[in-house]
């Protein structure tokens, strides 16, 4: 019992040597999390999410309860990855590449607008101008197809009910043509009325977002297919976008 004691003794210092020695390979082979390396030599402590061959997905970890964002590949020189993988970047980006036009980048910071909705249209940039001309204009069509709705209602219940009234002698058709006459109209009417309103309302904000892109020289309709690369599972994909 005495020697085996003093054997374990023995060997003690290099157990702990070993141990170290350990630590500190597996310390050099990953990292706590991955680093983007900008081509201006800064540093961005990061959990990336998702790289494509135009940008890269990711929570910025030196601010605290950052949301999601993403950094152009033309601004990355190289991204270490925390499972020890290093990727070179700053060569592979296409030649040409035109980066999109930023926040307010074509807005007179002197003379901005008054009015809310056009002072969101100047200081868009013309992705979200794309997104926006692409909402106002579904809502549109949406008053639009709901003013024809209505009003052909209208139009159908007021001859309904005429009809109705008209035929035989009983009291109770012509209550109930009456009514139909009545009612149906004023109903197809007021929502018709609103749904004019509305696509007045929206057809003025396409106008205004069609001018802002034309002043721009920024074509209204995008057509992109964008390769994705997913480094952790490797797996790639292609993605589709249409915008108008």
């Amino acid at each position: 019992m005495r020697a085996h004691t003093l054997r374990i003794t023995h060997f003690l210092p290099f157990i702990i040597c070993f141990s170290l020695l350990a630590g500190t390979a597996s310390a050099q082979s990953g990292r706590k999390n991955d680093v983007i390396i900008k081509r201006d030599s800064s540093h961005i402590q990061a959990l990336i999410t998702q790289m494509s061959y135009e940008k890269i997905n990711y929570r910025d970890l030196g601010t605290a309860d950052s949301a999601a964002t993403y950094i152009y590949l033309d601004q990355v020189a190289r991204v270490l990855l925390k499972n020890g993988k290093n990727i070179n970047v700053k060569d592979s980006i296409p030649p040409g590449r035109i980066p999109p036009d930023s926040v307010g980048q074509y807005a007179d910071m002197n003379n901005l607008p008054t009015d809310p909705f056009e002072k969101s249209v100047v200081m868009a940039n013309s992705d979200q101008l794309r997104d926006k001309y692409e909402y106002h204009h579904n809502r549109m069509m949406d008053g639009k197809q709901g003013a024809i709705v209505f009003t052909s209602v209208a139009v159908a219940t007021l001859v309904s009910g005429i009809i109705v009234a008209s035929s035989g002698d009983s009291p109770d058709n012509r209550t109930i043509g009456t009514s139909l006459a009545i009612a149906g109209p004023a109903v197809g009417v007021v929502f018709g009325l609103i749904g004019f309103k509305n696509y007045k309302i929206h057809r003025k904000k396409v106008e205004k977002i069609k001018t802002e892109l034309e002043r721009r020289n920024q074509p209204l309709t995008t057509f992109s297919i964008t390769p994705r690369v997913d480094p952790f599972n490797k797996s790639a994909q292609l993605g589709l976008r249409l915008s108008f």
